[in-house]
């Protein structure tokens, strides 16, 4: 008979959440993800089960419209996507980096126009931040927006967006005209048809192959003043309130997803493979165990520390729709670039993203030969677990930033 033990508490809605994911994982995601991985085509029946299953709006709270759901509801639904495409999961994560944004600035009409679609399942967004000039520093923009009449005119040339040439929407930052500093940014939703939005090639990544994560160029697209969201300087404290939260523990469990269907993966492999000469199970191996348990650890470990930010992230996302109801929001967020809770964000990427790559290496190698053919779902999980530490902020960019605030330094966008 099991201990009746207790750890990380899950509650009701929060299972509810992960099943409905887990479902979607196993029978639409799971059975397309090598093609998608192999041909590098867009997860387009993907994305669209999630808005069918009332995914696409997770996070934006009832009062709004929206479902309700957690951060750690978030964090258990992306794990669960992971794991059957990493595809579909990583533009799923970029969807929601931006939605809570979108929620939290949208006003009058903008509700109907903007965010009740996406909620309803009927559109997916896109976040487009990073630009050639800054590479993975996203607190410094170059490109910034003109004003011309009633419109804004934005000429903006984006580094990577995912789901580009797909989106519905772009949410796009830029610094808010020429004469501001380069993290006084205003937020555009740009509609998603506008034909001066020129994604550049097709995506051929290493891993995560349908995301379409190409250059973007945002060519003199005139964007009406009704698709500005909030006032002119508000982008920066709002992505660090709104969308850096779920962007960290997103992508965390994102490849915690991976690795987990990595580890899944060897597991299978070496109880089934069976040594001719000896008749004994690869699984006999020390030191297959040992990588097992390692493997197992590190899972562990991370999946601890997601479910931990995911709880303050929680927390933080509640007091900040306090400060922005008194109009604080700017005044605190820039006065306090070294609050503890800025860490932690850090350091859960980083955990997660490290940990896949060690698990999928070991993964690979309990594997042997069998997991180096291509198409292999070990040789996907591998090659799938390289990117999230590269991807903006990159790891050693989270670490200087956390190096910085250890050591009181200040931050290089103060």
């Amino acid at each position: 008979m099991p201990l009746n033990l207790k750890g990380i508490a899950i509650e009701k809605e929060e299972a509810d959440w992960k099943r409905v994911a887990h479902r979607l994982s196993t029978e639409v995601l799971a059975p397309n993800a090598g093609q998608i991985d192999q041909e590098s085509l867009f997860p387009t029946a993907n994305i669209k089960a999630l808005g069918d299953a009332g995914l696409m709006g997770l996070t934006v709270a009832k009062e709004k419209g929206g479902p309700g759901g957690t951060v750690k509801s978030l964090a258990l639904v992306i794990e669960e996507l992971a794991q059957g495409c990493a595809s579909t999961a990583m533009c799923y994560t970029m969807h929601m980096s931006g939605l809570l944004v979108i929620a939290a600035l949208v006003e009058g009409r903008q509700v109907e126009q903007f965010l009740k679609p996406i909620i309803d399942g009927e559109r997916l967004n896109s976040f487009a931040m990073s630009e050639p000039g800054s590479g993975n520093r996203l607190w410094h923009m170059d490109s910034y927006a003109q004003k011309d009449g009633d419109d804004y005119i934005i000429d903006s040339f984006k580094s990577f967006a995912t789901s580009a040439g797909y989106a519905d929407s772009y949410l796009v930052p830029v610094r808010a005209n020429s004469e501001v500093g380069p993290n006084d940014l205003s937020l555009f939703l740009i509609d998603g048809k506008d034909e001066n939005i020129k994604p550049i090639g097709k995506w051929d990544g290493l891993g995560i192959r349908g995301n379409s994560s190409t250059p973007v160029h945002f060519d003199k697209c005139r964007v009406p003043a009704f698709n500005r969201l909030g006032h002119e300087t508000c982008g920066f404290s709002t992505i660090f309130a709104y969308s850096l939260p779920i962007y960290q523990v997103g992508l965390s469990a994102l490849y915690l997803g991976i690795a987990q269907a990595a580890y899944d993966a060897a597991i299978a492999h070496v109880k089934k493979r069976i040594h001719s000469d000896t008749g004994v199970a690869l699984s006999n191996m020390e030191t297959v165990q040992r990588y097992i348990a390692e493997m197992k650890l590190s899972i562990d470990q991370s999946r601890h520390l997601i479910y931990r930010v995911a709880q303050l992230s929680d927390n933080a996302l509640a007091l900040f729709d306090e400060l922005a109801k008194a109009e604080l929001l700017d005044q605190v967020l820039k006065a306090n670039p070294n609050d503890p809770f800025f860490i932690e964000l850090a350091e859960v990427k980083i955990s997660a993203c490290e940990m896949a790559i060690n698990v999928t290496n070991k993964a690979f190698q309990v594997c042997g030969g069998t997991a180096y053919r291509h198409g292999h779902p070990v040789e996907r999980h591998f090659r799938d677990a390289r990117a999230g530490s590269v991807m903006a902020p990159s790891d050693d960019t989270l670490k200087l930033i956390m190096g910085r605030q250890i050591l009181g330094i200040g931050q290089p966008w103060e």
